[in-house]
This record gives structure tokens, C-alpha cells and sequence, in this order.
């Protein structure tokens, strides 16, 4: 049986805000496998980039465990995570404000290598950013100049040579597709297959484009409010949703068909989200969900496998 690359474990993430604790993350478990792609969807403020950097230690947690490779990185020493984190990476959501607009693309490349002490000569550390960057599909010529000669696919592309640099084997994609003309979207995304392909490398991919997230994600988690409301093979979740969230969500899917489009029901959900400072230990979606009974406003459901592989934390889930 093949062992996870990444097991997150019960992970918490609260944040003070003076009248209580805004619980971004609350309790969220799920593997990913070597060379896979697990996407993570939701709305806007549900908790998917504050996991992601949790995850990877750019926010410390409150509570939990993160193993890479079996190994507890919330454990480590700074010494010693800065040792590891030569094996993940993050790809940021904004092309430009991740990049320093006062250094060339070659600095910003490199960057990496003068942290960590690798390629002190530097006619080898040249020789790697050029390698990096033809990787991405651009050139040497392209080096010596700002970020701010760019688009903002190619900024995204020098976003990605970057993270490529120490070789990881874990790559955090924070929404690096939300920023970019729809025309560009698939661009990227096909150039982190590529790169999958060839490097071996491991996603954890974010985004709000449903179908795209279907495209080049193997399984799915869908998350609500801090916690994880089901996860799923890519397929099977389009297939076969069961949580009345990730229904809602799925039908507003747009499908290039105008006959099987007129004939959808969109499922509107009604209510506002409950605000995540100091929420109640229940159903975070009881108040929006149309078939919630009484427990669902009483006890926090489980994430539980209700089919083969197919998990969803729902106390109906097998009534749908």
C-alpha cells in the first residue's frame, strides 16, 4: 500500500480578534499521495489558503500534526524546518505582489539557493536559473529583467521557476490561476501538469474554478466555514455529490451545452454565512442547508466514508 507523502491531522488554526477567536480552520484530517493532485475548493473566507499555509508552517498552528514523508514538521526546531522545507514550496496567488519588484528574475530565482547555501559559484547558479526558467517557457534573455516587464502569466511562470529551484517534492498551489486572464488560465494549469509529469511532483492545489480544480485535481476536498464537508475522487464527487454544500456548489457549474444548461436547476442557498469568531459546536451549514433537522444544530458531524473513498461529514448523508 502506498504511504501518503502528507498526512494532515486534526490541524487547527484560531487567530484573536479581541471579542473571541476566529476559528479559520477548525480540525481539518485528509492525505495526499506521492504525484498526486488534491484540490481544495470553497468560498471565499472558508479557511482553504489559511490551511495551506498552515499546513506547510507559514502560520504556526494552534493544534494538530502535519507529517511529511512521517515526519512531524509542527515538532521541528526553526533550524531544522528550515531544512525541510527544501522539499515544500508555495506558489502564491498574486503574480505581482509575490515577486520583489526590485530585483531582476534571476535574483528572484535564486533567492532560494543563497538561503539554503547551494550553488555558491556563480556561473553554476546562472547556469540553474536559466535551466529553471526555459523549464517554465521562458529564456536567458528574460533574466536580467524586473518583474514589472512582464504579464501576468510570465510572472506566474517566474512564481513557479522559483519554487521549483530546491527541487521540492510538495508544491502548495494557492490559487495561482484566480489572478490571471482566462486566457492564460489554462496555460498555467497545463504547464503544473507538465511539470507534474516530469518531476514527480505532489499538488495541494487551490482555487474557485470548479471545473478546473475537476481538470487537474485526482481528489477533491470541499471545505465550509473551517472544516472539510467531503472529500472525494475528482470524479466521483462531480459524479456523485452528497453533501447539500458541495451540490450547491457544483450546480453553479456553467456547461458549454444550451440545451442540458436551460434544463439545470441552480440550488440557491439561502441565509448568510455564520461568522467563524466563537461558533457554535454544530453543523456550521445547519442554518443554510435545506433538509437540516434537529441534531444538525445540536452536534458537529464526523467526517465519515460513506462510500468507498467517498468521505462527507453530514449527519443525513445517507438519506441523500
Amino acid at each position: 500500500m502506498v504511504e501518503p507523502l502528507v498526512s494532515v491531522r486534526n490541524i487547527k488554526k484560531y487567530f484573536d480578534v479581541g471579542e473571541g477567536e476566529l476559528k479559520a480552520v477548525d480540525d481539518v484530517s485528509f492525505d495526499i499521495y506521492p504525484k498526486e493532485t488534491f484540490g481544495l475548493v470553497g468560498e471565499s473566507g472558508c479557511g482553504k489558503s489559511t490551511a495551506a499555509r498552515t499546513i506547510i508552517r507559514l502560520y504556526e498552528p494552534t493544534d494538530g500534526q502535519m507529517f511529511f514523508e512521517g515526519v512531524n514538521i509542527y515538532e521541528l526546531s526553526r533550524h531544522e524546518m528550515q531544512d525541510m522545507r527544501r522539499n515544500f514550496q508555495m506558489i502564491f496567488q498574486d503574480p505581482y505582489a509575490s515577486l520583489n519588484p526590485r530585483m531582476t528574475v534571476e535574483e528572484i530565482v535564486s533567492e532560494p539557493f543563497k538561503v539554503h547555501h547551494i550553488y555558491d559559484n556563480s556561473k553554476e547558479r546562472r547556469d540553474r536559473v536559466i535551466q529553471l526558467l526555459e523549464l517554465v517557457g521562458l529564456n536567458e534573455e528574460h533574466s536580467l529583467r524586473f518583474p514589472h516587464e512582464f504579464s501576468g502569466g510570465q510572472r506566474q511562470r517566474i512564481g513557479i521557476a522559483r519554487a521549483l529551484a530546491l527541487n521540492p517534492k510538495f508544491i502548495v498551489c494557492d490559487e495561482p490561476i484566480s489572478a490571471l486572464d482566462v486566457s492564460i488560465q489554462a496555460q498555467v494549469v497545463n504547464l503544473l501538469k507538465r511539470l507534474q509529469d516530469e518531476l514527480g511532483l505532489t499538488y495541494l492545489f487551490i482555487a474557485h474554478d470548479l471545473s478546473m480544480v475537476r481538470y487537474i485535481s485526482d481528489r477533491v476536498g470541499v471545505m465550509y466555514l473551517g472544516h472539510l464537508a467531503e472529500v472525494a475522487s475528482s470524479e466521483e464527487l462531480y459524479d456523485n455529490p452528497i453533501h447539500p454544500y458541495t451540490k450547491a456548489l457544483l450546480s453553479a457549474i456553467p456547461i458549454p451545452d444550451p440545451e442540458i444548461q436551460r434544463s439545470r436547476r441552480r440550488i440557491i442557498l439561502e441565509g448568510d454565512v455564520p461568522s467563524p469568531i466563537n461558533p457554535e459546536d454544530n453543523c456550521r451549514f445547519a442554518d443554510r442547508c435545506p433538509y437540516a433537522i434537529k441534531i444538525c444544530k445540536e452536534v458537529a458531524p464526523e467526517l465519515e466514508e460513506i462510500e468507498k473513498d467517498h468521505f462527507v461529514a453530514c449527519h443525513r448523508a445517507n438519506d441523500m
